[in-house]
């Protein structure tokens, strides 16, 4: 008998965890650490027998969609002996950037890179890349005996690879979707697609001002809006060595994706545990001839965008009137509840220019209109009930850890 249980993630956004099993085969999907911050990795842990060290394996594989820690978190927990697939791009950050982060190693685990369909007992599985804000995401097909299972993972449909996830559109005959719903909660349903994010970073920086800009050196679509905003107003872009070496695991993607050695950007090297760790891998000099120092910024501050980081703005905010500074969070509004010391600084003063990585309401509907499930299981949402009221499908909601027999 085929069975669906989602481990975690029925009635919360983070911390996803999907078993897909037969009485032979027990497959993972995503195994994610929750976003609550009061939540550690050792109290996140699910009761799957058969999944970590020091007990025989049962569990089959395991399958990441991306890079997201709510997404991969806990994997440092799982048997070696288990095959973890992913994309190509999500196999080089958890195993390259999660190490200079100085979170966790996962080298000694059994990482496979999938771009292409492979079969386990009874399953098939094929991936099917998705725009999300995280680069190489994935969504997986899961066929089995005739059923069809499509794990969307998380999606949008606003990025700069949109095309990926209107790909996913055309896939038909599914009869269950497991189908993400962050935005399910959100008020703003403003339909921003990250071209509107490059405009207006242009908008902001065409200023005298110093421009800091606080976003995720792992969002490669907004660090090419950043770029780009900057290319267009004639600024260069300050980061910092971790930032630079995350770029470097992007090269594979295509060669049009910007890195450190680029016209228009220069490194600024700051301390840090980052800066740290990569001075002992041996990496960190190799940006030394795009150095910059705080003191040739604040020479020509309006020539400069400064992507945030504690190292440069501790520096800049003890020289600089912080009046001068124009200061855009490209991040979701939602962490701004927690405290950062430039960010408490600079915080009457913050220009909010953001879009979600997630799919908007509208885009879900019309995606769910093209393939036309037979029945849609939510997960990754706080407000599944609302499900029934947006999507033309017969909607199953489930309990966290809830056998669904198919």
């Amino acid at each position: 008998m085929l069975s669906i249980i989602i481990h975690r993630g029925t009635h919360q956004i983070g911390g996803n965890c999907v078993e897909i099993k037969d009485k032979n085969t027990q497959l993972l999907f995503d195994y994610g650490l929750p976003l609550d911050d009061d939540t550690s990795p050792d109290d996140a842990i699910l009761d799957i027998k058969g999944l970590y060290k020091n007990e025989p394996p049962q569990i089959d594989a395991v399958f990441i969609s991306h890079y997201h820690p709510d997404h991969y978190g806990l994997l440092k927990f799982i048997n070696p002996e288990i095959p973890i697939y992913t994309g190509k791009i999500t196999k080089k950050i958890i195993q390259n950037v999660s190490k200079i982060k100085g979170s966790e190693d996962y080298s000694g685990l059994n990482i496979l890179s999938i771009d292409k369909g492979v079969q386990i007992g009874d399953f098939t599985i094929i991936p099917h890349k998705v725009d999300h804000s995280a680069a190489g995401s994935l969504a997986f097909e899961i066929i089995h005996n005739g059923k069809k299972i499509l794990y969307t993972g998380d999606l949008r449909f606003h990025g700069r690879t949109s095309y990926l996830s209107n790909n996913l559109s055309q896939i038909k005959d599914v009869d269950y979707l497991i189908m993400e719903g962050s935005t399910l909660g959100r008020p703003d349903q403003k339909l921003k697609t990250e071209e509107d994010v490059f405009d207006e970073m242009t908008n902001a920086f065409t200023t005298d001002k110093l421009c800091f800009v606080n976003f995720s050196s792992q969002n490669l679509d907004r660090f090419i809006s950043v770029y780009k905003a900057c290319l267009k107003t004639k600024k260069s872009l300050v980061i910092d060595p971790y930032t630079c070496f995350v770029l470097e695991n992007f090269k594979d993607i295509s060669k049009n994706i910007p890195q450190w050695d680029w016209n228009s950007i220069r490194v600024y090297f700051g301390g840090g545990k980052h800066t740290k760790n990569l001075a002992d891998s041996g990496k960190l000099f190799t940006y030394k001839n795009k150095k910059i120092s705080a003191e040739e910024i604040l020479s020509n501050p309006g020539k400069y965008v400064v992507k945030t980081a504690k190292a440069i703005c501790v520096k800049i905010l003890s020289l600089y009137d912080v009046t001068k500074i124009e200061y855009i969070y490209s991040m979701w509004s939602g962490y701004l509840d927690n405290p950062s010391y430039y960010l408490d600084i600079l915080k009457h003063q913050i220009k909010h220019i953001h879009t979600s990585g997630h799919a908007y309401v509208k885009d879900l509907q019309d995606f769910v209109q093209r393939i036309k499930p037979k029945v849609i299981i939510p997960i990754h949402t706080e407000m599944p009930q609302k499900y029934s009221q947006l999507y033309d499908a017969e909607i199953k909601i489930l309990k966290d850890g809830e056998i669904l027999n198919l």
